[in-house]
């Protein structure tokens, strides 16, 4: 395999583990939110539930999308391809920077989660 193929292949099956990651997180989590939902209003619940696939396939695509080929020993694509432990590393801080984000969307969507538990509590005890 030429490092030019190598290079389209990495590309688009980090993109693509990276985003069957995030379904497969999803489903895992669905269960325990429908859960943790159950208690708040009921137009707000489906929506929040519903979001938290697209969520995180925006926050994989966000962390993958973050990572550049470019830096100061290759400044150009035929410099780029022709370096394959570039591009293998590369590919490795794709994983790695979609991992981080997918964590960042998993917090950030449990502060969300959080907060409609909080006021539906909160409207509840008035």
């Amino acid at each position: 395999m030429t490092n030019e193929h190598y290079l389209v292949v990495s590309y688009f099956a980090a993109a693509g583990a990276g985003v069957v990651a995030a379904v497969a997180v999803a489903l895992v989590l669905r269960k325990p939110l429908r859960k943790a939902l159950t208690a708040c209003v009921a137009p707000l619940a489906p929506i929040v539930r519903r979001s938290l696939p697209v969520w995180l396939v925006l926050a994989v695509l966000l962390g993958f999308l973050s990572v550049t080929y470019f830096d100061c020993g290759h400044d150009s694509y035929e410099k780029i391809v022709a370096d394959r432990e570039h591009l293998v590393s590369k590919t490795c801080e794709q994983g790695s920077a979609m991992s981080l984000y997918v964590a960042v969307g998993l917090v950030l969507f449990s502060l969300v989660v959080g907060l409609c538990v909080f006021a539906h509590a909160r409207r509840r005890r008035q």
